[in-house]
């Protein structure tokens, strides 16, 4: 019998927003895959290992997804092509993504490629960093018929509230089309994480934030 493959969203950052379900799969699990910071389990990793400490004396796979916008199709198939190998082995396997599987995750590549070769596969949603952002800042992003709109480093010219997600590599030019518009802006970087930071109000916000940053325009 072959095994299942499990999404397990972890979350922004803050080991204590994994779900219950989240908790469970991993204790479950036979084999943790989770891709890598350098050589080391990437961040997703490590908040689910505190989490759930049982997970390191479980085996890893870890996948190597190099950052940036170019082709990556060769390492998103090695990575699918050593987890069906985990499966056909009868192991079920949970990778761990941060936030939830279905947004601007990796995972999205290797579930198409795992599925059409005939796995099952199964998503257990975490809470994304779009929804964990506004807690931190107590900011109520739709009332009534208010319209929210997400990008990913994206400015959009639009009538409500604007989430920009991995907003950090174009701060300078966000700004300055944020100012332009007369609007409020906040920032929060590494949301959950030890290292976290946050800016309220545009005169606040650096030129320059890490990767996990996100910016909200009222």
């Amino acid at each position: 019998m072959t095994g299942t493959l499990f999404a397990v969203g972890v979350g922004p950052g803050d080991p204590e927003l994994i779900t219950i379900k989240a908790v469970n799969v991993l204790k479950k699990a036979d084999i943790i895959a989770c891709p890598v910071r350098g050589t080391d389990p990437g961040y997703a990793y490590q908040i689910a290992s505190v989490a759930v400490p049982e997970l390191t004396a479980k085996e890893k796979l870890l996948l190597d997804f190099p950052m940036g916008e170019g082709d990556q199709s060769t390492a998103h198939n090695e990575g699918a092509k050593r987890i069906i190998a985990a499966l056909e082995s009868g192991n079920d396997v949970a990778f761990v993504t941060l936030g939830d599987p279905c947004f601007y995750s990796s995972f999205g590549y290797i579930s198409k490629i795992i599925r059409d070769s005939g796995f099952n596969v199964e998503i257990v949603s975490g809470i994304p960093s779009f929804c964990a952002v506004p807690a931190k800042l107590k900011l109520m992003m739709a009332q009534g018929k208010e319209s929210v709109m997400i990008t990913a480093g994206d400015y959009r010219d639009f009538d409500g509230t604007l989430i920009i997600l991995k907003a950090g590599r174009n701060l300078t030019g966000l700004k300055e089309k944020i100012k332009e518009k007369g609007k409020s802006a906040y920032l929060v970087e590494n949301c959950g994480m030890p290292d976290e930071k946050v800016y309220r109000g545009i005169q606040s916000i650096p030129d320059e934030a890490g990767y996990f940053s996100i910016l909200i325009v009222q």
